[in-house]
């Protein structure tokens, strides 16, 4: 930016409008909030003061136009009719890139390769300056490429986090972005064309999750290759979370082998039995401290009369009743059931209603009167077993089938984050034994529950 005294000589500046370019439903919302449009306002005019000694002549609001997302950003057709030679009208564009074409353009090409796997959307933040005469005296573009920030939420994401045309984010969060966004966009040292930022995603509001852990320390673990090591107490664990295998069910044609009886008869039990096949789906684990190592073993059945319309899914028809185990060397540690699409109606989640997924204080209704509409809470698993008498449960939720309960004798003792690892925990019960944790996690956590 050159020449700042003469690009903004006029005393004072009148924001016309914001043009907003992009699919974002949540966006399309967040602006037309007063209070979203006073802040941002207000925000501008600190900054236009800040830079070049001026001031907006109206921060309460500001107009937004919406262009249609299929077409082509129009030209700046300037409409205003205050002829005030004194007075600058400026013009604000917010338009969403598909990362894909932005990043096939030369000028956008960058030096880490890897850089464009990592962006889910890119937004141009560019203004327009113009006089009385509607003559353009100066417009300045800046591009931010929008990735996930690390959270310490827990909880349903909101549609599916920061994404092209789907950014689904807090109202405060979307704020505080643009207000940055407009700080390093007329920040006449700023030399910058393309900045990263991260962004929180959103979580929908809940009343089986949130209310647990609002509020409460989340304990990070971390990852190297296959060990996943987090602190408890002070102490360090370690746990080792190996490969799938897969065994062939060896029950019919000529090798078959000899399972138990009670075995046996649960196979030969199940629906279309002489059509499907059988596998044991194995995990090796291993509680490093405690020198222990384990082994998850569970046994699916393969029906080619129900196949899943997900590839990924096509282990997970789980043969009924207590068949599956978690083995320390030659001794059963614990026997379980696996059971999918289980519907308890006392827990519920709110399509309408999404916060930060820390603090349940803390929401936004994305819909006025809808705030109340609950839908059912349907688990994609439940794991129900003992440790040697012990009872013990597992409930598996989540956009991504990610979010896991563990319950001992029916008492919440935590809950986790994670596909197959646990990559962010709250321990509800202080008095549950590391080993314990631990042995929950590896079966939670097993690779097979897609």
């Amino acid at each position: 930016m050159v020449c700042v005294q003469q690009l903004f000589a006029q005393k004072k500046i009148v924001f016309e409008k914001i043009r907003c370019y992009n699919g974002n439903q949540p966006l399309m919302q967040y602006l037309q909030q007063l209070r979203v449009q006073q802040e941002i306002a207000s925000h501008l005019n600190q900054v236009l003061g800040k830079y070049f000694q001026q001031s907006l002549t109206d921060t309460s609001g500001f107009f937004t136009e919406w262009i249609d997302f299929n077409s082509i950003v129009p030209k700046l057709n300037p409409d205003f009719k205050n002829t005030d030679t004194s007075v600058g009208h400026l013009y604000i564009d917010l338009i969403e890139n598909d990362p894909f074409y932005f990043f096939r353009k030369k000028e956008f090409q960058p030096a880490d390769t890897t850089l464009p796997q990592k962006i889910k959307t890119v937004f141009g933040i560019k203004y327009f300056l113009v006089n009385a005469k509607r003559e353009l005296i100066n417009s300045e573009t800046m591009y931010f490429l929008i990735s996930n920030a690390e959270t310490a939420g827990m909880g349903f994401l909101y549609h599916k986090g920061v994404q092209f045309t789907d950014l689904g984010i807090t109202e405060k969060t979307f704020t505080d972005f643009f207000k940055k966004g407009i700080t390093l966009l007329f920040d006449p040292k700023n030399e910058m064309l393309v900045a990263e930022m991260k962004l929180q995603p959103a979580f929908l509001y809940d009343d089986y999750i949130l209310p647990k852990t609002s509020g409460k320390p989340r304990i990070y673990p971390q990852k190297n290759k296959e060990i996943v090591s987090y602190a408890l107490d002070g102490k360090s664990e370690l746990i080792r979370f190996g490969e799938p295998q897969y065994l062939e069910v060896r029950i019919k044609g000529k090798k078959t082998e000899k399972y138990p009886a009670e075995l046996t008869a649960a196979i030969r039990a199940t629906e279309n039995f002489s059509n499907s096949d059988y596998v044991f789906l194995e995990q090796l684990g291993r509680d490093v401290l405690r020198d222990k190592n384990y082994l998850v073993h569970i046994v699916t059945q393969i029906n080619p009369e129900r196949i899943p319309y997900e590839p990924t899914l096509i282990f997970t028809n789980f043969l009924p009743g207590n068949f599956h185990y978690l083995l320390q060397e030659k001794d059963t540690v614990a026997r379980f059931s696996i059971l999918k699409e289980v519907n308890e109606i006392i827990n519920h989640f709110y399509p309408q209603v999404i916060g930060n997924g820390i603090d349940s204080s803390l929401k936004y209704i994305l819909q006025a009167g809808q705030e109340k509409n609950a839908w059912s809470l349907i688990y994609a698993y439940v794991i129900n077993g003992s440790f040697n008498g012990l009872p013990f449960r597992i409930k598996c939720s989540g956009s991504n089938h990610d979010i896991r309960e563990f319950f001992i004798r029916d008492k919440p003792v935590c809950i986790a984050q994670g596909k197959f690892y646990p990559e962010k925990f709250v321990l509800l019960d202080g008095t549950t034994e590391p080993e314990m944790l631990n042995r929950l996690f590896l079966i939670g956590f097993n690779r097979f529950l897609e």
